[in-house]
């Protein structure tokens, strides 16, 4: 009698929701959990709780709905009910979103995503993204938002949700002249251009002046994008800032280490440890997916592409530097072994922070053409030391086409192939090949 009783409890409290009178809902549904619990179905108790939480959640009540939420989840998890899993989840969600705590609901969407894949239900998982993605629109986080509206997308796509495809489509054409006009405070503005301009006198002070005061000057810099991260209240221009940190990290540390007894060769991956650590970490304290960062494949001929024009970037940067070759000897295998030091500790290391993280986060501050310009400058500034101010303005150059090409593609295959291929023509193939073809040049040229 009690499982009868407690079924009709239930659905009254469905009919009562479904007409908006939930005070009455949360009655009914209140009396199922109760009976539920008596007759020891546990999976129908949470979705009584769920109920519950819906309807408070409705009556914006987000403190009652919390707690609700929670105690489902707990059943359901109990259960391994992976589909109410989700829907709680989801709901604990929606309650920081109405606490307007972003990064909170969002661990939660991403969390109930997890469930329904799982489970195959692919529907529901792209209408979390989709919430996902409206929680970065409320934050100005355009570029965020959009990669996400693509993955509610590719969802829909896949289990040929035609209605919410077109709906998620029109968000994305509403969304795209935001991408390209977003207004930043003055002081926004302002306060970026001094931290670039501090960075460029830093770099130029290791390089020309004084080592120990180049150091100083970048822990200075360091110390105030770490109180200045923190007490901004805007979620863009507070990221911008976390990821310009790793920025003074590096150098800091890069300079710290002893490299004079190392090979040449192996100062990139003992530099690039810092590299990989810093956006390992700005990577987790973003929450940022592996899509968000370009760690996807995309079109393969393009990206081959893109990865060819490192040999002219290559021989080009050597032209203006000319440096001496980093291996002793002119070798396949020499050559290889360089190569892919170079690729990962370069090519990899230098486009996941830069491209990947920076000019995002940067883009969400600017837009994309003033945030790709930012990002660009900023990598043009940690190449002071190479003291040619032509190499800079090809550096900057460079980096404009490796923003705007993953601006294009969301990839960073080829833009990390491209710097790879191009450091191992300008440091381990040019200086062994150039003086040969020296003379045949000087007779075109």
């Amino acid at each position: 009698m009690d499982k009868m009783d407690a079924k009709m409890a239930f659905d009254l409290g469905n009919n009562f929701y479904g007409q908006g009178k939930l005070e009455e809902a949360i009655s009914y549904y209140k009396k199922a959990v109760s009976l539920f619990n008596s007759s020891n179905n546990p999976r129908r108790e949470a979705d009584s709780l769920l109920g519950i939480g819906d309807s408070y959640i409705s009556l914006n009540k987000p403190e009652e709905a919390q707690q609700y939420y929670n105690s489902s989840l707990d059943l359901y998890n109990a259960a391994e009910d992976l589909t109410g899993e989700g829907y709680a989840l989801t709901g604990l969600g929606i309650v920081f979103e109405r606490y307007k705590k972003y990064e909170e609901a969002r661990d939660y969407y991403e969390k109930s995503i997890k469930k329904f894949q799982k489970a195959g239900d692919y529907k529901r998982a792209g209408m979390v993204s989709n919430l996902i993605a409206n929680t970065f629109e409320l934050q100005d986080a355009f570029e965020d938002a959009v990669m996400d509206y693509k993955r509610s997308l590719e969802l829909f796509e896949k289990v040929k949700d035609r209605e919410r495809e077109a709906r998620v489509k029109t968000a994305m054409r509403d969304i795209e002249s935001k991408r390209y006009s977003i207004k930043s405070s003055k002081k926004e503005i302002a306060a970026l251009l001094i931290y670039f301009v501090a960075i460029a006198v830093a770099e130029i002070s290791v390089t020309y002046v004084n080592m120990e005061v180049g150091l100083a000057l970048e822990a200075v810099i360091l110390f105030a994008l770490l109180i200045h991260s923190s007490l901004h209240e805007s979620y863009n221009f507070s990221t911008l800032l976390r990821s310009m940190m790793a920025l003074p990290i590096i150098r800091i540390i890069g300079l710290s280490i002893p490299l004079m007894q190392v090979n040449e060769l192996y100062w990139f991956p003992v530099i690039a440890i810092p590299l990989f650590a810093a956006s390992f970490t700005l990577i987790r304290a973003q929450k940022l997916t592996r899509k968000k960062i370009g760690l996807v494949l995309g079109n393969i001929p393009l990206q081959l592409t893109i990865a060819l024009s490192g040999v002219i970037l290559g021989f080009t940067e050597y032209l203006i530097l000319k440096p001496q070759p980093l291996i002793t000897s002119f070798s396949l295998e020499t050559v290889l072994f360089g190569a892919v030091i170079l690729t990962i500790s370069t090519g990899f290391a230098e486009e996941l922070l830069f491209r990947g993280i920076i000019q995002k986060n940067a883009e969400n501050v600017f837009g994309k053409i003033f945030g790709l310009l930012y990002a660009s400058v900023l990598f043009t500034a940690l190449h002071v030391g190479w003291q040619s101010a032509l190499d800079l303005a090809f550096v900057f150059g460079v980096a404009m086409f490796y923003g705007y090409t993953f601006q294009r593609t969301r990839s960073l295959l080829g833009v990390t192939l491209s710097h790879g291929i191009s450091n191992s023509f300008l440091f381990l193939i040019m200086p062994f090949i150039f003086p040969a073809i020296a003379p045949f040049l000087a007779t075109i040229f």
